[in-house]
């Protein structure tokens, strides 16, 4: 009885064990919000930052170094200060917070529209800190971390990150809505607190699985007349908005990849493809610069071993007549002749 009262306890504590992990699992997941696509983004960022440190010296028409450069820097960016960019906060973002749909004109709608391009400092696709601010910055009453108009429940984390890092304990936050003047806290808080992490450029990896865990972690979300359109993060779109910062739009990032400019990412992706062509064609050159040189120098040893003493008619004429004389004085030294008479070598042979 006693032995079956220690196996039951111990499949209990077993089992007790297991729900525990399984409830802190989920809660890790399931209340830090955007976390897997704030970690891809961040892992690219980092990545593409110490790559940028490599390619930074290249020509400045250098495929790769142009894509790294519109990642880190944004399009069109004439800047190249790493520090500057960690240490001060981006002009285009002051007063952003006040501005008409700016958050869905700034993360949810593409640059170029009708033909027509928009008059928005930064877009979605813009950079890779951009779209970590459109990701990561709280939005309507400083939702998802606290209760919303529309939605009641709150999470822990965005990005995580909790409300006092991301300024939500004011119960306001980005969105579309420009009721009341604001500027720029919140944004300013997700730049800080979220983005310039990721810009330190510690993660060592390989850019091109980093970019592709990244594509990874886009939803395809068509519609509307852009078949070609992904988002980055949770949220939705509508026929006129997207990632506006409401609970029904989300906090998120929407890519259209067909229109001008083209995402960062896409630019990107073709660079590395581009650069993969042209390090394979400068290793072959230089694995045929050191295959010549090689030649040139096995050239002399070469003739040396083929050339040897040669013979011509000149020197064998030479050697005859050195031989000649040598056996005339022989014969008159000695008074014998070298060679026998023919007669005698006859008599020799009917002798045998």
């Amino acid at each position: 009885m006693g032995e079956k009262v220690r196996m039951t306890r111990m499949v209990v504590n077993v089992w007790m064990m297991m729900i525990v992990t399984m409830g802190v699992s989920t809660n890790v997941d399931g209340s830090d919000h955007n976390h897997d696509a704030h970690n891809a983004l961040c892992d690219l960022l980092s990545v593409s930052v110490k790559k940028w440190g490599e390619v930074k010296e290249r020509k400045h028409d250098d495929p790769l170094r142009k894509a790294l450069k519109q990642t880190i820097f944004g399009y069109g960016s004439v800047g190249e200060d790493l520090d500057k960019l960690k240490t001060k906060f981006p002009k285009d973002y002051e007063g952003v917070e006040g501005r008409l749909s700016s958050r869905s004109n700034w993360c949810g709608q593409p640059h170029e529209w009708d033909g027509y391009f928009k008059d928005e400092d930064r877009w979605s696709g813009h950079s890779a800190p951009h779209d970590m601010v459109c990701l990561c910055t709280v939005g309507e009453k400083g939702w998802p971390l606290n209760e919303s108009k529309s939605y009641s429940d709150a999470e822990t984390t965005l990005c995580g990150q909790d409300k006092q890092t991301l300024g939500a304990t004011d119960g306001k936050g980005w969105d579309d809505d420009r009721k009341e003047k604001r500027g720029e806290n919140h944004v300013n808080a997700t730049w800080f607190g979220v983005t310039v992490s990721c810009l330190k450029g510690e993660t060592s990896g390989d850019l091109k699985k980093a970019l592709k865990n990244f594509l990874g972690k886009l939803e395809h979300n068509p519609g509307h007349g852009y078949d070609n359109r992904y988002r980055l993060g949770k949220g939705n779109v509508s026929s006129y908005a997207a990632c506006n910062g409401k609970p029904e739009l989300g906090v998120c990032a929407m890519y259209y990849n067909t229109t001008k400019p083209l995402p960062w990412w896409t630019e990107l992706e073709r660079a590395l493809i581009e650069d993969e062509k042209i390090q394979k064609q400068r290793e072959e050159e230089e694995r045929r610069k050191q295959q010549g040189e090689t030649e040139k120098q096995d050239l002399p040893k070469t003739a040396a071993i083929t050339s040897g003493p040669s013979t011509t008619n000149q020197t064998e004429g030479t050697h005859k007549n050195t031989l000649h004389e040598a056996i005339r004085k022989l014969n008159m030294t000695s008074g014998t002749p070298i060679s026998m008479p023919s007669s005698w070598l006859l008599s020799v042979v009917f002798l045998i």
